[in-house]
């Protein structure tokens, strides 16, 4: 299923390349549209809610985070087919003008998914909340309220981006805790070594019991 899903977004990115119009002449007449953001919104739809559990919701995500990660798949830096011929597509301001359009989407305000077992969100808020490696936890990064964080530090202008993961898709959650989870796992930025180490502390049992925490929130 996910290699059928792979095909149709490359076909549909291969399309809107054709299409694509020349580049206008300021980048201050660059609007979503003229960037073609029917690209991303074959997966995370035009209002960034995603209907399907592989693909996450990026409605009201850190903009400083989106472009973090779109950078990322520009320079083939962090891997997935589809997101880094998307990407490659695009100029840098042109992707800074989708990052801005999605972070000022509304987030979603319900659950993604009901979670069968009521036990489990509450498990998943223990180990969310449990030191996990170098003394710190999930919740010291992602906030008690698993809403992250953007924070400019005054002296390098370095721009620090915690992604927010209340209310995400469960099955993208899964999917991408589970990539810590193995070692040596080549599709995961080599930049994050406290996810990494956390990671492997992880069972598939508190993997299953963090997606229902995350997502249910």
């Amino acid at each position: 299923m996910r290699i059928l899903l792979l095909k149709i977004m490359t076909g549909l990115s291969m399309v809107a390349a054709c299409s694509l119009p020349a580049h206008a002449d300021s980048d201050a007449a660059l609007t979503p549209e003229s960037v073609h953001i029917q690209r991303c919104s074959a997966c995370h739809y035009v209002d960034g809610k995603s209907a399907s559990p592989e693909f996450p919701n990026i409605a009201g995500q850190y903009e400083s985070y989106l472009m973090k990660a779109l950078k990322l798949f520009k320079e083939n830096k962090r891997e997935n087919e589809a997101m880094e011929l998307i990407a490659s597509l695009h100029r840098e301001q042109e992707l800074v003008i989708l990052a801005n359009y999605y972070s000022k989407q509304k987030p979603a305000v319900t659950a993604a998914l009901a979670p069968p077992d009521q036990t489990q969100p509450s498990r998943g808020e223990q180990i969310f909340t449990a030191e996990r490696v170098y003394g710190i936890s999930c919740v010291d990064c992602h906030g008690q309220d698993a809403k992250g964080y953007v924070r400019r530090s005054p002296r390098s202008r370095n721009v620090r981006a915690i992604p927010s993961l209340a209310g995400q898709q469960p099955g993208y959650l899964k999917t991408v805790l589970q990539k810590y989870t193995e070692i040596g796992s080549s599709d995961i930025h080599p930049g994050m070594c406290a996810m990494r180490k956390a990671g492997k502390t992880l069972s598939q049992s508190d993997v299953n019991a963090l997606v229902e925490y995350l997502s249910s929130k």
